[in-house]
């Protein structure tokens, strides 16, 4: 019988990690050919990378889980490999609010008023629109590379 904890590491790589990493793969082999559109490959390597990143992080999601699952059932609170170490630690209870009036009277110190909050957003948007007393406007400073996937793709 397989370990369930490589059942999961394999469904992970099938299904979440690999095909990030075949695409990363296509394109770092594609820049490589002569011939190659350089500029469009380059921005498909981007792309790829910023995929493998958001995989990367959905893989340790759902690997993390399970490892903490097998040590708490085997009993073992912390253990490194070579690059590594992990360990379970419990969490400290959260307070939650049951009655906010008795915690109010027993503990008024805990409400404080707000202060204005300056809509920084709400000014950008208006400062765009029109000129307003007290804003001037930067010019905007280097441009920025925005990379978006392509809806007709």
């Amino acid at each position: 019988m397989s370990d369930p904890l490589l059942a999961v590491a394999n469904r992970v790589h099938a299904d979440v990690l690999r095909p990030a990493l075949a695409a990363w793969s296509q394109f770092i082999t594609a820049i490589r050919e002569q011939g190659a559109n350089i500029d469009a490959c380059y921005l498909e390597l981007i792309g790829a990378a910023e995929e493998l990143e958001r995989k990367g992080k959905q893989a340790a999601q759902l690997l993390r889980p399970e490892l903490a699952q097998r040590m708490s059932s085997d009993g073992v609170t912390g253990f490194q490999s070579e690059n590594w170490k992990a360990s379970l630690r419990d969490k400290p209870p959260e307070p939650f609010v049951t009655d906010e009036a008795a915690l109010k009277a027993a503990y008024p110190e805990l409400w404080q008023p707000q202060p204005d909050k300056f809509q920084t957003n709400e000014m950008k948007k208006l400062a765009r629109k029109k000129s307003i007393p007290g804003v001037s406007l930067t010019n905007g400073g280097a441009p920025v590379l925005v990379v978006s996937a392509r809806k007709d793709a």
